[in-house]
């Protein structure tokens, strides 16, 4: 048996092939969730001066298991730590007058394995986890 099923477009009416429907979310998906894998450097911080400090749930299971310290510069940039315990897991930068879609400017770096390498890299509107590898107890 063979398929010419179509979607409709709800705003104009017109049939949708299917295989542009999969083509368009594989590429919107594949773009939404992906952590550039590598390894990168913590930001420097020898110019930022220690803002705040306060605990924050990183996993959504309403424990406050990271402590976060956020830290400013002159020019208004910021710059975020996030630890469990005593492991560093992440660190953020957030450049000031950007548009956030720059990853050498503003970006989430983190440690997923708990081995001290900063091995995964987001942008800032994209989310991210403590590692499974932090230990909560």
């Amino acid at each position: 048996m063979r398929h010419n099923a179509k979607i409709t477009n709800l705003t104009t009416g017109s049939k949708i092939p299917p295989l542009l429907v999969a083509f368009c979310f594989v590429v919107n998906s594949q773009s939404v969730f992906a952590a550039v894998k590598g390894e990168f450097q913590a930001p420097a911080i020898d110019k930022f001066i220690l803002h705040g400090e306060s605990d924050g749930d990183g996993d959504g299971d309403g424990v406050n298991e990271t402590h976060i310290r956020r830290y400013l510069n002159k020019a208004g940039d910021s710059v975020f730590s996030m630890a469990s315990g005593e492991k560093l897991w992440a660190w953020s930068l957030n450049t000031s007058g950007s548009d956030d879609t720059d990853l050498t400017k503003d970006y989430v770096i983190r440690d997923s394995n708990c081995d001290g390498i900063f091995d995964e890299k987001y942008r800032l509107d994209e989310e991210f986890h403590v590692p499974e590898c932090i230990n909560k107890n």
